[in-house]
């Protein structure tokens, strides 16, 4: 799966309604009246690859606000805030009690804390009115609902990590198809919003270049007083970071002295890279920054 392109990125607002089977495309808002113009004509035939691109909603986590179910309070691009709801609540806490305390340590312990950001993908909207129909007590703007952690849960991840997957039948319940209004919950990073998008951008980029157009490998702090002329490899070669594997260093000198500003760096790539993996035959190439 290619980490998505920003044509997929979507907010809260143009989410498409639970229960609404027309899913508009790349996040934008859809028109019922020039759809039906299209299908008019007779030579028309519908793009159904565009029809079915999947949607991806990135979104920082600003609270907890557990009472009746699992609740985080979210921030996307646009600076709304929204309610994401695990329902049922067993979805979260299914071996112990259910109370707000442990479906905050839970969400701890899976790096859904403040700060943090998740990404969730074909996410659909629910509305008050609504949820006031089906007896939900959740309103203001509207929600998202998800129905399990998916992998999340299965690899109990902390600090945030990569989850794919909606979970297995038995953690959904044996024959139990997906509500109305779920999304997939694709994994949790532990970073805000703006410094996720920006290293997944450089990763697509990364990704999505031809062999001839990769810069040499240079350290990662060429820019940065580097102690290596030109930050060219010295004898014995550049040295891959560990943690994140796609940045490199001349010298432990300068990994260390990058350390500061390459930690949250670091934690990001890795994050990313455990929902979107390399593509097999990339290169692993630092480019210049």
């Amino acid at each position: 799966m290619p980490i998505p392109s920003p044509t997929q990125l979507t907010t809260f607002s143009s989410l498409p309604l639970s229960g609404d089977s027309s899913l508009p495309l790349s996040g934008h808002d859809s028109s019922s009246s020039s759809s039906s113009l299209l299908e008019a004509l007779p030579n028309h035939q519908p793009n159904k690859d565009k029809d079915k691109e999947d949607t991806y909603l990135f979104a920082t986590i600003k609270s907890n606000l557990t009472i009746t179910k699992p609740t985080l309070i979210l921030t996307e691009s646009a600076s709304h805030d929204f309610a994401l709801v695990f329902d049922p609540p067993s979805a979260v806490v299914s071996s112990e009690p259910y109370t707000p305390d442990a479906v905050a340590d839970k969400f701890k312990k899976l790096g859904l804390k403040p700060g943090n950001t998740v990404i969730i993908k074909n996410a659909r909207r629910t509305t008050q009115k609504k949820a006031a129909a089906e007896g939900r007590e959740e309103g203001g703007q509207g929600f998202v609902v998800l129905r399990s952690l998916g992998r999340l849960q299965a690899g109990e991840k902390p600090e945030g990590g990569a989850a794919s997957g909606r979970g297995s039948s038995k953690e959904r319940g044996e024959g139990e198809e997906e509500g109305e209004g779920e999304g997939e919950l694709l994994g949790v990073v532990p970073s805000a919003l703006f410094l996720t998008r920006v290293m997944m951008d450089i990763l697509r980029q990364r990704d999505e270049s031809l062999p001839g157009d990769r810069e040499e490998k240079m350290c990662d702090g060429k820019f940065d007083g580097c102690v290596t002329p030109e930050g060219k490899e010295e004898e014995g070669g550049l040295k891959r970071c560990q943690g994140c594997v796609e940045v490199w260093y001349c010298s432990k000198e300068c990994q260390t002295r990058r350390w500061i500003a390459h930690k949250s760096e670091c934690k990001t790539i890795k994050a990313l890279r455990g929902i979107w993996p390399r593509p097999e035959g990339v290169e692993l190439v630092h480019r210049g920054r």
